[in-house]
């Protein structure tokens, strides 16, 4: 049967048969729906309207004959209105030599003759040093004879002590080999286009991952993946689809630049970076030992293969290279984070940190004992999700709350406008969220435990007024009904404030103990980066101010953006980088937080927030 379904009034159709879930079918329609909750029905953010049966959840609707007998004809879901998110693509990239694996070339080769009898791929071999793949030998007779043996070629330089190949013959004015570098979130998706030979940014886009319809942390991914074979081939092609749209975006966008066409096939070498869990979803790997312990991944090596083996539908002989990870829980994101902060280069002595904040706090210290490395379980809070008002950074959600002694005031993505263009809250992001709560402890309206206040008649009137009750516990109104754009108030719960409690008490214990076992002291600590697409939008002070951070790294911390691109990007023009990436792992030491004592009591201790000064 055909589904209609509607988003931002742009139509598409999906077929379906009676008795599917509508979220399953949402999802196989590419369409852009969101269930932090992993489809439990509890964070009610997947509600769309059906025409003629109202507004329901999408995972806990099934299109049966009944629901479709009812419903107006032809079968029409209107999705709710979609915003595009504010992502970071930006970061710091150190200085480079250009040397990409993958290279344009053209060989000379002598002609046979009677007294040189050399078979065509020893004849290639011998003049290049590049070995043929058996795929292409078929080919090689045609295109030495027509191009008078001086073929061109994609090649592959040598790596890891193997002899370097061709990936792909190519006409003498073939374009420059294309390379992709791509970060692949829980949350979100960044990509790179750049030209390999010259070395230039072509193009760089963003996009939501499109896998938060099946859960907005792994663990929910990774349930979904583990329930049946379909399933995981349902999260690995969802991924695949976005990388292709992304690089189509890039090469519409890069061919503007430089005034020629460019098209998929141009692209020869992608670098994929992104946690452990998300390289095992693309590469349709099996992760549920992932989530279980003791946390045992497939694999957490450097893999190169090609874009058939990955099942990844651009150009099938595209080199495609996924980085490698350092443990289940810490993982290449981090290790292309560490080569883009060039965090083992530093001396040990003067100490560093790295910090990735989202759904799992990645940390990473150098200190006098070495490099080592941990993972502490935040919860989704920091993206937005378990908040009764959260939502991720897109536009229209709030992401700056502040008190100037006198006015509670915020700021959306996107400018709050005036008049006809004026532009209503749609929700609170992770930033906004950290934000609200250091504002909030600031005037008073919530104290040091996380209790939002019971003594407001102490306040002034303006701050009285914006504690409400809301399911049986308190709330506090951050946008009135009236600047909401679905007419209910945006609020900030006890609940929402507690889990925010969790999640920075569980970042700070794992910074905390991290340099304990770097043998770091904190006036020895250089430099500290917060990476991430989080991290890039944070108020450093703001964190400071709900003791996300220890108090004694105040003026050496700095957001540093997305260093899991940057350091992807640095892969794709630098071979040698590679190197490195694959050398990171075996010089970071990895423990286990959940096996560490001393973990609880300093995760309990940091649940309260810093006292007001």
């Amino acid at each position: 049967m055909r589904l209609i379904i509607v988003d931002n009034q742009t139509e598409k159709e999906q077929e379906f048969y009676p008795g599917d879930h509508l979220l399953d079918v949402l999802l196989q329609s590419s369409s852009g729906i969101h269930t932090p909750c992993g489809g439990r029905g509890t964070c009610g953010k997947c509600r769309v309207e059906i025409l003629g049966i109202g507004h329901v959840l999408a995972c806990q609707t099934i299109l049966s004959t009944e629901l479709i007998d009812r419903a107006a004809r032809p079968l029409t879901v209107i999705l709710p209105g979609t915003v595009r998110a504010q992502i970071s693509t930006e970061g710091m990239l150190p200085d480079i030599s250009l040397r990409p694996s993958v290279y344009k070339g053209m060989a000379v080769l002598a002609e046979p003759t009677i007294d040189d009898q050399r078979p065509d791929d020893e004849r290639f071999e011998a003049a290049t040093g590049l070995t043929i793949p058996f795929g292409l030998l078929p080919n090689l007779p045609l295109v030495l004879r027509r191009t008078d043996f001086q073929p061109s070629y994609y090649g592959l330089i040598s790596q890891n002590g193997k002899p370097g190949r061709v990936l792909r013959f190519i006409s003498a004015d073939a374009p420059n080999p294309l390379g992709l570098a791509v970060d692949i979130g829980t949350t979100t998706l960044a990509a790179y286009l750049y030209d390999l030979e010259t070395g230039q940014r072509l193009a760089a886009d963003s996009a939501l991952n499109p896998q938060s319809g099946y859960g907005a942390d792994v663990i929910s991914r990774i349930d979904r993946a583990t329930e049946s074979a379909e399933q995981r081939e349902a999260l690995r092609a969802s991924i695949g689809r976005a990388i292709v749209d992304l690089a189509k975006n890039l090469l519409r966008d890069g061919a503007v630049g430089i005034g020629k066409s460019l098209v998929l096939d141009d692209i020869v070498h992608y670098v994929l970076t992104g946690n452990t869990t998300m390289l095992h979803l693309l590469a349709g790997l099996p992760p549920e030992a992932i989530a279980r312990a003791p946390f045992i991944p497939v694999s957490r090596r450097l893999q190169t293969l090609t874009a058939a083996e990955l099942g990844l539908p651009v150009a099938p002989d595209a080199l495609c290279q996924l980085l490698p990870s350092i443990a289940s829980y810490v993982g290449a994101d981090i290790t292309a984070g560490i080569l883009a902060c060039g965090l083992l280069d530093q001396k040990p002595e003067t100490g560093s940190l790295l910090i990735d904040i989202g759904t799992n706090g990645e940390l990473v210290a150098v200190g006098p004992h070495g490099a080592v490395a941990c993972s502490t379980a935040a919860g989704p809070a920091f993206e937005g999700a378990n908040i009764r008002c959260g939502i991720g950074g897109v536009q229209g959600a709030i992401d700056a709350v502040r008190w100037d002694g006198k006015i509670l005031s915020y700021t959306l993505i996107g400018g709050l406008g005036h008049g006809a263009d004026r532009q209503l809250a749609r929700g609170i992001c992770g930033s906004g969220l950290v934000a609200a709560v250091a504002s909030l402890l600031d005037c008073g309206l919530i104290e040091s435990t996380g209790r939002i206040t019971d003594q407001s008649d102490q306040l002034p009137s303006e701050l009285q007024e914006r504690i409400i009750t809301i399911s049986g516990q308190p709330a506090i109104v951050l946008a009135p009904a009236a600047a909401s754009a679905n007419g209910e108030p945006i609020v900030l719960t006890q609940k929402d404030i507690r889990e925010l409690q969790n999640a920075k008490a569980a970042i700070a214990a794992g910074i905390t103990l991290l340099m304990s076992k770097a043998g770091l002291a904190a006036e020895n600590v250089g430099q500290v980066h917060i990476a991430g697409g989080f991290g890039n939008y944070l108020d450093v002070q703001h964190a400071f101010r709900i003791g996300l951070l220890p108090e004694e790294l105040r003026n050496r911390t700095r957001t540093v953006g997305n260093t899991a691109g940057m350091g992807a990007v640095l892969c794709l023009l630098n071979t040698e980088r590679m190197e490195q990436a694959r050398a990171v792992v075996d010089q970071v030491d990895y423990f286990e937080l959940s096996g560490e004592k001393e973990f609880t009591e300093l995760y309990v201790n940091a649940m309260m927030f810093p006292e007001n000064e």
